[in-house]
């Protein structure tokens, strides 16, 4: 996990740098072509098409369309919303899913994790601000980002133990690169000097390697306990931010991220070997 929130602050900095150029819908439909294309080559050799085989076919296609309409969300809101931010209210996802393990996923969430998930949303609208100067539409597509995301990594779990991680990282990318490609042609520019290209090559990549650790780090733990490891792409995030676009958060995201960093490291505090499901 630790991997993926590495990868994933570089991918979404490199997406905010060609939404400032190309439209929003051809940096999604690189962000999916490329994935599926770059993991194809990654695993097919090994695997064949055994990588496209699944037993599960609604399943997938159900986590496919969720994960393409959380980052096609996500990367609507980014030209809008401080890198930084964006992340920060990202952090929102592990107590969805711990709301959500429960009933889909038959995890116990007991009184001491909903009442962290309680605080983990404090932390998100003391970051939001209602009625603050970053309160708008964009600020709420991240936090429906957060949603679809969490959804993403409960059906992850569910199909993570019956089907290969090869052919899990492949249909990730699935519903969204046809789609896109159906769509986003009409709307796309050509590139016109090689960093560009380069850009567009990398952000499948780098999104598809991401996933690929989430998948690998879900295979191994409960959903509930994985999540706040994501914790550690506000580090990056910020680096990000400042380094590529002179943005750096104000007080405000870092105490709301504060507040669900606490929430959310109580979460794994309660769920470690020896005290899970004795709250």
């Amino acid at each position: 996990m630790i991997l993926a929130v590495s990868l994933l602050p570089a991918m979404n900095a490199v997406a905010k740098s060609l939404i400032l150029t190309f439209p929003i819908w051809q940096v999604v439909w690189a962000r999916f072509l490329g994935h599926l294309l770059w993991m194809t080559l990654l695993f097919a050799p090994a695997a064949g098409l055994a990588i496209f085989r699944t037993a599960n076919p609604r399943d997938q296609m159900t986590r496919s369309l969720i994960f393409f309409a959380s980052n096609a969300l996500f990367i609507t809101a980014l030209p809008h919303v401080a890198l930084a931010t964006a992340s920060a209210i990202m952090f929102t996802t592990p107590f969805i899913v711990t709301a959500l393990s429960g009933p889909l996923l038959g995890e116990r969430v007991g009184p001491w994790r909903w009442v962290a998930v309680a605080v983990g949303l404090v932390g998100a609208l003391i970051i939001i601000q209602p009625g603050g100067d970053i309160f708008n539409a964009w600020a709420l597509l991240t936090l429906g980002s957060a949603c679809c995301f969490a959804f993403y990594q409960i059906w992850t779990r569910k199909l993570a133990t019956r089907e290969r991680p090869d052919t899990l990282i492949v249909y990730t990318a699935l519903a969204g690169a046809v789609t896109m490609t159906l769509v986003a042609p009409w709307f796309s520019e050509m590139p016109t000097h090689a960093g560009q290209w380069f850009a567009f090559a990398g952000i499948g990549l780098l999104g598809g390697l991401a996933q690929f650790f989430v998948i690998k780090a879900l295979q191994h733990g409960p959903a509930s306990v994985i999540s706040p490891f994501g914790y550690a792409e506000l580090l990056s995030a910020v680096a990000f931010g400042y380094v590529v676009f002179g943005n750096f958060p104000g007080p405000a995201t870092w105490y709301g991220a504060a507040v669900i960093m606490a929430a959310g490291l109580f979460i794994v505090y309660r769920e470690r070997p020896g005290r899970a499901g004795r709250d």
